[in-house]
């Protein structure tokens, strides 16, 4: 098998991975005490892109109008009158010690302790993508009450009781749902200040995704060496193939993350050397590895737009 770290450049590379996906669980119980305490660190936390508009405004577009739903608690799903039923998209809810509930029990009490925090809400959602195989819809759901909508993935993720993991979120909606979540981690709030679950990984630290495998994360840390078969490309955080954690991505996805990665001033072939952050299903094999499936999964923590030493808008 050829080497695959290399110097500079992209080269050729030998590894092939794939990923099986995981949902991360989440300490249920503590859900509607963390949802009260955010409230209250939200209105100290600056949003460090103020500008950046509320996901309701540009998350669900114009493709369809939204349905009413109701929440399902027994399957943690909304549905409509009409039987379709949605699954809130592009979030994941980590795991927490203590020995709660974790998985579908989380999303599930999660869910039902902030709905039933304010029964009052009305329910809308709308398709974020097309149903998959168990007949459910990804969706945005919103939640409006006097009038006032609002995305439930975006109230979640400034609680801190789910972090982003982007699925179906275009350009303008990812940047809202990111600036969501960093409010969370600069006010600390719900699991950001909390010492379990870890987060957020070193990337140059392999070892340390050892407890993470299976588990949807976010990783920090600077491109070794960048590597491409005809197939797949790679991202390399460290020497050895064998052992470092690795990002890979389809070669027929390149145009897409180039895409993402230009509203920040960057390409995929000019990587190396920079630090990144990149969030998703940790695998071992042959190290820690993740699969980049959506290119809102990656940003580049310096922004080119902002001059040398400014800070990803993302």
């Amino acid at each position: 098998m050829p080497q695959r770290r290399q110097k500079t450049g992209w080269k050729k590379a030998g590894r092939v991975t794939t990923l099986r996906t995981a949902a991360a669980p989440l300490l249920a119980g503590c859900a509607a005490v963390l949802l009260t305490q955010a409230v209250a660190a939200d209105e100290r936390a600056p949003m460090k892109r103020p500008e950046i508009p509320v996901a309701a405004d540009v998350c669900a577009g114009v493709r369809e109008q939204p349905v009413q739903v109701t929440f399902d608690s027994s399957e943690a799903l909304f549905v409509s009158a009409a039987g379709d039923r949605f699954l809130a998209s592009d979030i994941q809810m980590p795991m927490q010690a203590s020995g709660q509930a974790g998985g579908e029990d989380a999303r599930r009490n999660t869910l039902q302790a902030y709905l039933e925090s304010r029964p009052d809400l009305e329910l809308a959602a709308v398709a974020a993508g097309p149903e998959n195989r168990w007949g459910l819809t990804p969706g945005w759901v919103f939640v409006s009450d006097d009038g006032h909508s609002a995305l439930l993935q975006e109230q979640l993720l400034k609680a801190g009781v789910a972090i982003f993991a982007p699925g179906h979120a275009g350009a303008e909606c990812a940047d809202a749902l990111r600036a969501a979540e960093t409010q969370a981690s600069l006010a600390r709030a719900g699991l950001w200040g909390e010492t379990s679950p870890r987060l957020v990984y070193s990337a140059a630290a392999p070892k340390s995704f050892s407890d993470a495998s299976g588990h949807y994360v976010i990783a920090r840390g600077r491109i070794v060496s960048l590597g491409k078969t005809r197939s797949t490309r790679y991202l390399n955080f460290g020497k050895y193939w064998k052992t470092d954690f690795t990002v890979t991505l389809k070669a027929s996805a390149e145009d897409d993350v180039n895409t993402a990665l230009g509203r920040s001033g960057w390409t995929l072939d000019a990587l190396e050397g920079q630090v990144v952050e990149i969030r998703g299903s940790v695998q071992e094999r042959d190290g820690p590895s993740m699969v980049l499936r959506h290119p809102e999964q990656l940003v580049v923590l310096n922004d080119k737009r902002a001059g040398r030493d400014g800070q990803s808008s993302n």
